[in-house]
């Protein structure tokens, strides 16, 4: 091949290069009057369901209209679309927890099902998902179920947009929200490579006062397919609810090397009485946090699952995967609660005092403090 050749397909590389470049409306790592917007649009997504003061109901958003509200689903959820006023980019909301019983279920219904696999959701509709190859990763069943009955919902619109020429779509939620856009952003990354989305489709996610959505294994692998910018969790130093759900790490949650994969192996080695001394050691370091799995599974999982076949009658209860070991999630956005967080926000009492610095209002704060 000779030179003019050479010159002429590395000029028409970089032609696309520049051309994606200026078609791509969304650009990777946090902007702060992004994620603004995202939260005045999250609330809007509440205001119908949810009573608020006047006194916290922050401005509506500047760069977005509403174009479509889905019907109530599975755990009395709902999501939104909304597009940018000034240029081709849409917005995907998942609403957060809502004064029901159903909604709440679904962040009581906390074990863990893995991150691939099958979902009966009703009688004739199965539900195949794949958010990691990883045959370790798992993730909280009821945000996941939540997900999964919206999710030909969103599918379908992204495919409209796409045909109409929107190629860029911001995924988000605050709370409960939060944890479903975790798992949407996921569960349409694995669509893309499995070429059922196409792969020009840019998307950017802001998980807003997010709880954490699943396992470590998990957490790698949604860092893994956002890296470069394109995925963040923001966070309020001072709410409780980014904690949650209850974790605990027992031996099987390491990654496969590691010293306690053998360690019984190792203690039956041992001389007499030093292998009675170290059995004894090992089990009580791994039991109790065993046991501890073990009941927050019989618990969030097995009995909690009888309330939700009542909610859902025709979906079929799944298999667990066996952990509780919940993670932070994605690239966290502090919003650290200083001095003058709590001098401008005295403490609440009351009812709905728990929720005080979980209100987009209070995120609101602390993200115009950000630079």
């Amino acid at each position: 091949m000779n030179f003019s050749k050479i010159a002429f397909i590395l000029y028409i590389c970089f032609c696309c290069i520049i051309c994606r470049a200026f078609s791509q409306h969304l650009q990777p790592g946090f902007d702060k009057q992004e994620y603004i917007e995202t939260l005045k649009i999250n609330q809007k997504v509440h205001l119908d369901t949810a009573k608020w003061a006047a006194d916290s109901v922050i401005a509506s958003p500047e760069h977005y209209h509403l174009v479509y509200r889905s019907p109530k689903i599975a755990f009395d959820n709902a999501w939104d679309l909304w597009m940018n006023n000034e240029k081709p980019v849409a917005l995907i909301a998942a609403r957060g927890t809502i004064a029901t019983e159903a909604s709440f279920l679904a962040n009581f219904y906390a074990a863990m099902i893995p991150a691939k696999g099958q979902l009966e959701l009703d009688t004739n509709l199965t539900f195949d998902y794949e958010l990691t190859d990883n045959p370790n990763a798992a993730v909280h069943v009821g945000w996941f179920v939540a997900m999964a009955y919206m999710s030909s919902g969103v599918v379908h619109k992204i495919d409209s947009c796409y045909k109409a020429g929107i190629k860029d779509f911001i995924l988000t939620g605050h709370s409960q929200g939060g944890g479903i856009t975790y798992l949407l952003n996921a569960y349409l990354h694995s669509l893309q490579q499995q070429q059922k989305l196409p792969a020009d489709i840019t998307f950017k996610t802001y998980c807003s006062a997010a709880p954490k959505p699943g396992n470590l294994f998990f957490a790698y692998a949604y860092e893994n397919m956002n890296s470069g910018g394109w995925a963040f969790n923001v966070a309020n130093t001072a709410d409780w609810v980014v904690d949650v759900p209850f974790s605990v790490q027992t031996v099987d949650d390491f990654t496969e090397v590691n010293p306690f994969t053998n360690a019984k192996t190792i203690i039956k080695k041992q001389k007499f009485p030093k292998n009675l001394v170290l059995r004894h050691v090992y089990n009580r370091l791994s039991k109790p946090s065993k046991r501890a799995q073990r009941n927050y599974q019989r618990y969030l999982g097995k009995m909690v699952s009888k309330t939700v076949g009542k909610q859902l009658p025709s979906f079929r209860i799944p298999e667990y995967y066996k952990s509780n070991y919940y993670v932070r999630t994605g690239n966290t956005i502090v919003l650290y609660a200083d001095s003058d967080y709590y001098s401008a926000y005295k403490p609440e009492t009351g009812q709905f005092a728990i929720w005080q610095h979980h209100q987009p209002y209070r995120y609101l704060y602390l993200a115009q403090k950000l630079p």
